[in-house]
């Protein structure tokens, strides 16, 4: 794709999950709740919440991390069920589920976790060419599945580990974890709940859960689906989206000692870009329709095949996960500005296996309780790039590209209690990466030149640790200390040098070193919650892909892989507080301060050291307040985000200068949620309003890969003109109807 002096960049929109909401029942198990599920009534304490994001269960206060846990069944109830939605008012995270072609600016990605920003720390972005996906900053799970798919549908609970988790979790946990657990197979008792919802533009939305137990107490069968589909906020297909998801999980209890659960999942999804555009010449930032923009449907699909095996020898416990899982995509997207073009990407065939075997000792009351384990990851993906300048050509590029990523790590961590109340934790991984990466290239002259062989292999190695020492003051107050690493495995791309030649542009294998200390705390006879953390990053280089990196040869499309160090510190909170029956205020914050270091011959290429779409203060204030009427109950709740200014994207110097920084920045926006719920019995009725006052801005995501500069227009003055797939989402509203059996 040829741009003057842009740098290019792969993230994408997404979310990730926060504090515990006012909202949320807190689960005393993990099992799956109902949005028609009553909360106790005279109850004021606040209840703990089971996890197993540090892969023992555990409760949320007992867990010296930074954690966050999100419940299925307030999410449903309130509306939010895309990740970004879900994750909207964690402190520190920004960002969302990556998509495929068709959803953001011409690009796709097999990888949803890098669209995540954790603490200020981005995913690597890969060259211009190549819509391959490197390997993210964070690491989303779904039912212990890397990259799992089926993350927003009959979710149990959603819990967010925020720094470096990369001894449990290894691959891509570089700056925090998102582990979505859907709901399990009950082999005890049959089950059905239902959610239909209607909205605004011309929104259905249908979900639901069967739960079968075919043999009791031995075997159990869960079936769960949902539907999906709205228009475009511009036009009926500027921006429209639907999905069809399926997943059926199987689970065997033959003896006390063993369990087998087999699943099977699917996930159709079809969008369109939005057409919006931004045309300045010499006047204020104008966002505006266009027609010309609005891209035919873009398509991914995915299946996905896995177990959970656990066998129970005594004194050690064995779990064994395998994954197979397939990815497809096939979109083309419309750029209408200063580069008029339409770029088709293709992926048919994308796969992923990944194997992980783990031990760990079962007696919770031993001083030192231990896990290791072994982990194998495979991928084989080939994909299609072809952008074709409108209205009468030719190609700006055509690019084919195969890939092959293969790793392998081992890991242990044991955690030794000196006292009940003082404990440490150590923990380390080894993990080795090899990528090749082959493929032809035709540029823009109608040359053709390959990458064959071992030109495009890569092998990266990695060790990170953590060292932990937490300390209980009381029963119910908690102080940590915590120093952890995680590492960006290293990845290959495939681009163009200045004579059109296919090249592998490596991102090197980067380590973050993590220093954090935390504290949780309960009072008030358990009606006051107040967690909070401080934190230091050190990142040693965010990695990105940028284009015209000669500027002797403007418009020779030159690219080049530029490392930049990345620091990052800040501040989050976490307050619950029950001051009365059935009343819950919530308030969560964070302050992130996120710069980049040095850019030494590239700095021509930033207009500024800070780290865009990381906003420097983000909080969430909520009050929910239940009414019984008789047998029923009504649930009110508000709630108010805020965001601090900053961009969205890096622009260069001379982009700045120009005049195109309104094209990424954001004002500060507040925005506010209102939900209603009647809850009859096992039936509930919810009536909501998302982003009351119907705040518009620009969406971090938007970045270099949709703006594209024309320095002077015809008369000398400066002029800019920019794509992008949509602007943040409007007011919206709907009912949500729920039952439960």
């Amino acid at each position: 794709m040829k741009r003057t002096k842009l740098m290019l960049s792969t993230s994408l929109f997404g979310c990730l999950l926060a504090g515990q909401p006012a909202f949320a029942q807190d689960a005393t198990a993990p099992q799956t709740t109902s949005p028609v599920e009553p909360s106790p009534v005279d109850d004021r304490a606040l209840q703990e919440i089971i996890v197993t994001a540090e892969r023992r269960t555990s409760t949320a206060q007992k867990t010296a991390a930074s954690i966050s846990v999100r419940s299925g069944a307030d999410m449903l109830a309130l509306g939010r069920y895309e990740l970004k939605n879900i994750l909207e008012d964690v402190p520190g995270i920004s960002g969302g589920a990556a998509g495929a072609a068709g959803t953001a600016q011409a690009f796709g990605s097999d990888n949803p976790a890098s669209g995540l920003t954790i603490r200020g720390i981005q995913s690597n972005a890969g060259a211009g060419g190549s819509i391959t996906s490197t390997a993210a900053a964070a690491a989303l799970y779904v039912d212990d599945v890397y990259n799992g798919i089926g993350s927003g549908y009959d979710i149990d609970r959603a819990e967010v580990l925020r720094g470096p988790q990369g001894t449990l979790y290894g691959r891509s946990a570089t700056a925090g974890v998102v582990a979505i657990h859907t709901g399990e197979p009950d082999t005890s008792n049959f089950g059905l709940s239902g959610t239909g919802e209607v909205g605004n533009y011309n929104l259905h939305h249908v979900t639901g859960n069967l739960n079968i137990p075919v043999v009791k107490d031995k075997l159990a069968v869960r079936i769960a689906g949902n539907f999906y589909e709205r228009d475009g906020y511009y036009s009926a297909e500027g921006g429209a989206v639907s999905n069809e998801a399926f997943r059926v999980k199987a689970l065997w209890t033959p003896t006390d000692n063993f369990s087998a659960l087999l699943g099977y999942a699917q996930d159709y999804t079809v969008t369109h870009t939005g057409g919006v555009a931004i045309d300045q010449v010499g006047s204020p930032t104008n966002f505006v329709y266009s027609d010309q923009a609005v891209s035919p449907a873009g398509k991914s699909h995915s299946h996905q095949y896995w177990g959970n095996f656990k066998l129970d020898l005594g004194a050690v416990a064995v779990t064994y996960i395998p994954a197979y899982r397939t990815w497809y995509q096939n979109g083309t997207t419309y750029l209408r500005g200063a580069l008029n073009a339409d770029q088709t990407i293709y992926t048919p065939n994308d796969w992923f296996m990944t194997h992980e075997l783990r031990l760990a000792n079962t007696d919770n009351a031993a001083r030192f309780k231990w896990q290791a384990g072994v982990m194998s990851y495979q991928n084989k993906l080939d994909n299609v790039n072809d952008m074709l300048l409108v209205p009468n050509g030719p190609y700006a590029f055509r690019s084919s590209t195969h890939k092959e990523t293969k790793a392998q790590g081992v890991f242990a961590e044991g955690t030794y209690s000196f006292t009940p109340e003082t404990r440490l934790t150590v923990g380390g991984r080894y993990d080795h990466t090899e990528v090749l990466t082959t493929g032809e290239y035709t540029s823009v002259l109608g040359i053709t030149e390959s990458l064959t062989g071992n030109e495009g292999l890569r092998k990266f190695n990695n060790f990170t640790y953590k060292v932990r020492l937490e300390h209980d003051l009381t029963p119910q107050n908690m102080l940590y200390g915590v120093v952890s690493t995680g590492f960006s495995p290293g990845d290959v791309t495939l681009t163009t040098d200045n004579s059109y030649k296919p090249v592998a542009q490596t991102l090197k294998a980067e380590t973050l070193t993590s220093y954090e200390i935390g504290s949780k705390n309960r009072f008030l006879d358990n009606r006051l919650q107040v967690n909070g953390d401080i934190y230091y990053n050190d990142y040693s280089g965010y990695q990105t892909a940028a284009i015209n990196t000669s500027p002797q040869t403007p418009l020779t499309p030159t690219y080049a892989t530029i490392s930049l160090p990345l620091k990052s510190y800040g501040a989050e909170l976490e307050v619950r507080l029950v001051p009365w029956a059935n009343g819950t205020f919530s308030l969560n914050g964070s302050y992130t301060h996120a710069r980049y270091g040095d850019f030494g011959e590239y700095a021509y290429l930033f207009s500024t050291h800070k780290v865009p779409g990381v906003a420097p203060f983000q909080g969430n204030l909520a009050y929910d307040h239940r009414i019984p009427i008789g047998e029923a109950s009504l649930q009110l709740r508000g709630a108010i985000r805020f965001f601090s200014a900053h961009d969205t994207s890096s622009i260069s110097v001379d982009w700045a200068n120009s005049g195109a920084q309104p094209y990424v920045h954001v004002k500060s926006q507040a925005m506010g949620d209102l939900n209603a719920t009647l809850r009859i019995g096992t039936f509930s009725l919810t009536a909501y309003v998302r982003n009351v006052t119907d705040r518009r801005f620009i969406p971090d995501g938007w970045g270099p890969t949709s703006v594209m500069a024309n320095m002077t227009d015809p008369d000398g003055a400066p002029s800019v003109a920019a794509n992008g797939s949509a602007l943040s989402d409007p007011r919206t509203f709907g009912v949500i109807a729920s039952f439960k059996y």
